[in-house]
């Protein structure tokens, strides 16, 4: 499932427990949305996904002609308990494994 960015925004929440932040790039066409790539990422990251802002967007070396790269930094937590890193590496793990079914190549 993919949600809409409105969505993703309005449900953006905070916990007073630390969380965990990471960032993914993601290889893309020129013509498509970042906002479109945000939102696809955010929803494979699940319940946990706390935020997800976009970084920055490039484009040239080594980068093919017509592919840009776009940069998410997520933070993912939860209100019950700090998250293991083995946890967070799964949830980075599993965008990166349905962001490649889509198709996508990731910079990691």
């Amino acid at each position: 499932m993919v949600w809409p960015l409105s969505a993703l925004k309005s449900s953006t929440r905070h916990t007073p427990l630390p969380s965990s932040a990471f960032d993914l790039s993601v290889v893309a066409g020129l013509r498509e949305h970042a906002g479109y790539l945000e939102a696809t990422v955010a929803s494979f990251a699940g319940p946990l996904l706390e935020s997800i802002q976009f970084v920055r967007q490039y484009t040239g070396a080594p980068l093919e002609e017509g592919r840009k790269s776009v940069s998410f930094r997520l933070t993912v937590g939860s209100p019950e308990r700090t998250l293991s890193s083995e946890e967070v590496g799964e949830i980075r793990a599993r965008i990166i494994e349905k962001m490649r079914e889509l198709g996508y190549e990731l910079r990691v």
